[in-house]
């Protein structure tokens, strides 16, 4: 089972879209890092995931432990890792 799991996620910020079609797998015992130039998207996506109000999930998914949390407020999600 994935630890973490993010599938064909989308992300808007007032209307505008940022992230299209975002994939990711982090199994136990792996380490990844997301690199890229400014504005790549790198801070939307950690937002996004928190729960922060300003950044609409607006398709797709994101999973920690196989729980969909795209739904939960951020202390929910805060609780899940």
């Amino acid at each position: 089972m994935s630890l973490l799991k993010i599938s064909d996620l989308h992300v808007s910020v007032s209307g505008t879209p940022i992230l299209k079609g975002v994939n990711l797998e982090i199994k136990q015992g792996e380490v990844h890092a997301l690199m890229g130039p400014n504005g790549s998207g790198k801070s939307t996506l950690a937002y996004a995931m928190a729960g922060h109000p300003s950044y609409e999930i607006t398709k797709g998914k994101v999973e920690i432990d196989g729980t969909d949390i795209s739904e939960l407020d951020p202390n929910e999600r805060a609780r899940l890792g």
